[in-house]
C-alpha cells in the first residue's frame, strides 16, 4: 500500500512497457544487500531505483550512483538522498567507465529489457567488477545453464564468456506492487576483464553463436548452413579447422568451443 501511496501521490502509473514492479518487502531488500555483500570501499551503482526502496539499504555505503529513467522518481530520490549521484538516463545508454571503475551494480530489472540490460553490463565489463541483479527465475536459469542442456543458449554463451554466474534466492510474485505472474531470483555475475576463450573478433562470435543456436534441434553443421549466415564450404572449412563434429548440437559446444569455432570462420591474414 505504501508504494501505491508514493506512485499516486507522484502522478506515476507502474508502466508494463517499462516493466515497472516495485519491491514492497523489507525482508527481500535486506536478502539483496546481504546475497551481495557490498563493503564501503565499493562504488555502487543502482539500475532503476524507482521508489528508492532498495535505495535507502544501499545509502549506508559511503558511494552511490543511481540511474533512472523516470524523471518523477530523480526528483523524488534527490529530495531523500541528497548526497547521492544520480543520472537520470535509460540504462542502455550509460557509459559506465564515466561512473568510475570496479563498480558493484545491483538492480531489479525489468523483465522486457533484460537482455538488453545484460548485454549492455558485459560491454561494460571492464568497469564493472559484479552485478548483483533480480531477475525472471526463467532467465537466470538461461544464464547459469551449463552444456547440454535445454536452458543453454545464445544468452548463456555470450554471458558466460565474459562472467561466472551465480544464483541465488527465488523471490516470488508477491512480493511486488503490481504483483508479478511469474517469480524472480537474484543472480550475481562476477565479470572477467578479459573474455574466458581467445576471441579474434567479438561481434563475428556472436554470429557464430547466434547462427548455431537458430537452428538447435539439428546437427550443429545443418544448422549452420540453414541458417542463412554460412554456405556450405565456409561450414564444411570451419569445423574442419577447428575440429568440432559437426553431428554434434549447437547445445554440446563448451564456450571454448563456440569460441574456436568462430575463430575458424574468420579469413585467413
Amino acid at each position: 500500500m505504501r508504494a501505491k501511496k508514493q506512485l499516486q501521490d507522484l502522478g506515476v502509473r507502474p508502466s508494463k512497457a517499462r516493466g515497472q514492479n516495485f519491491l514492497v518487502d523489507d525482508l527481500v531488500l535486506h536478502q539483496i544487500v546481504q546475497f551481495g555483500k557490498p563493503t564501503a570501499s565499493n562504488h555502487i551503482v543502482e539500475i532503476g531505483p524507482g521508489l528508492g526502496a532498495l535505495t535507502r539499504h544501499l545509502a549506508k555505503y559511503p558511494k552511490l550512483t543511481l540511474i533512472e529513467i523516470e524523471p518523477r522518481f530523480c526528483d523524488q530520490l534527490k529530495e531523500n538522498f541528497p548526497n547521492v549521484e544520480i543520472i537520470n538516463e535509460d540504462v542502455r545508454a550509460v557509459d559506465f567507465a564515466e561512473i568510475g571503475s570496479n563498480l558493484l551494480v545491483f538492480g531489479n530489472v525489468p523483465y522486457s529489457f533484460s537482455t538488453d540490460i545484460i548485454f549492455h553490463l558485459i560491454q561494460n565489463a571492464r568497469s564493472v567488477s559484479r552485478a548483483i541483479l533480480l531477475l525472471q527465475a526463467e532467465f537466470v536459469a538461461r544464464l547459469a545453464a551449463d552444456p547440454d542442456t535445454s536452458e543453454y543458449g545464445a544468452l548463456t554463451v555470450g554471458c558466460q564468456l565474459w562472467a561466472d554466474v551465480f544464483t541465488g534466492p527465488i523471490i516470488t510474485g508477491d512480493m511486488f506492487h503490481p504483483r508479478t505472474k511469474v517469480d524472480s531470483q537474484l543472480v550475481e555475475l562476477r565479470f572477467l576483464k578479459e573474455p574466458r576463450a581467445k576471441v579474434d573478433d567479438l561481434f563475428h562470435f556472436r554470429r557464430v553463436v547466434s547462427a548455431a543456436f537458430s537452428k538447435r534441434r539439428k546437427m550443429l553443421a545443418n544448422g549452420l548452413r540453414e541458417s542463412g549466415v554460412f554456405n556450405g564450404p565456409q561450414v564444411e572449412a570451419a569445423l574442419a579447422k577447428s575440429g568440432i563434429d559437426g553431428s554434434r548440437r549447437a547445445e554440446m559446444l563448451s564456450i571454448e568451443e563456440f569460441a574456436a569455432l568462430a575463430n575458424a570462420f574468420m579469413p585467413s591474414a
